[in-house]
């Protein structure tokens, strides 16, 4: 019953959007075209809301070997783009996953729901998570970042939300650079995300960066991941609003 609840906020909330971009972005892995991911926001000024919606996958030649999908619907505040309800579902290989969460900020917790029967995560259908203030989803925190003016030395600190726990994530502007991709070449400013103790936030030791584009649109036009086996990229290849 929390499922169709769930899913019925989301899309109603969808329905009633106007105001939305959409960023298009190619998808390299170790410098081959794998992909491509689309991250669209949408306003709902009736409910104070933002929708983003994150999809990405594989091509059909990426698909014969190793089919890669992924879906996630955020609601999050419109001002400061906090958590308010989420769904995901992932498709790697032949790893798949999908859950929902949805935050109480009243209550102090987020509710976590299994909904992929085939998981091998059967133990934790559902629990709470306690939360102390506010928390964010790791995409939507990039997209935040466009609406604050961002300059050298300069730090964010937020807490993110990553499926069973919350962690402390510390954003360093820390050098302007020229970055090209498809869509625009232009002076960026190098943002890097961190742990507030200074530590890696991904597995493997991974690392991330995120330029944005030193002008009044302060565009993510590249994101950069570094994986166990490679480097994985997302180049902007197309921008637009309606």
């Amino acid at each position: 019953m929390k499922f169709y609840i769930i899913y019925y906020l989301l899309f109603f909330s969808i329905g009633l959007s106007v105001n939305m971009k959409k960023f298009i972005y190619k998808t390299k892995f170790k410098s081959f075209n794998v992909g491509t991911t689309e991250i669209t926001i949408k306003n709902n000024d009736l409910k104070n809301h933002k929708i983003i919606t994150i999809d990405s996958f594989s091509n059909r030649w990426i698909d014969l070997i190793y089919k890669l999908r992924h879906h996630s619907t955020l609601v999050v505040n419109q001002d400061d783009y906090s958590l308010l309800m989420m769904t995901q579902k992932v498709q790697q290989a032949d790893y798949r996953d999908s859950f929902s969460a949805t935050v109480n900020y009243d209550e102090k917790i987020i509710y976590y729901e299994n909904l992929d029967n085939t998981s091998s995560n059967l133990d934790k259908e559902s629990f709470i998570l306690p939360i102390d203030g506010k928390v964010y989803d790791p995409f939507a925190i990039i997209y935040y970042l466009q609406n604050i003016d961002i300059s050298l030395n300069q730090q964010y600190l937020f807490n993110f939300y990553s499926k069973t726990n919350i962690k402390s994530l510390k954003l360093e502007s820390i050098e302007r650079e020229q970055i090209a991709t498809p869509y625009i070449t232009s002076l960026c400013y190098l943002v890097v995300p961190n742990s507030e103790e200074g530590q890696p936030l991904l597995k493997n030791k991974g690392e991330m960066s995120i330029w944005y584009t030193d002008d009044e649109y302060q565009l993510p036009i590249k994101i950069q991941q570094k994986m166990r086996h490679g480097i994985m990229e997302l180049l902007l290849i197309d921008y637009f609003e309606e």
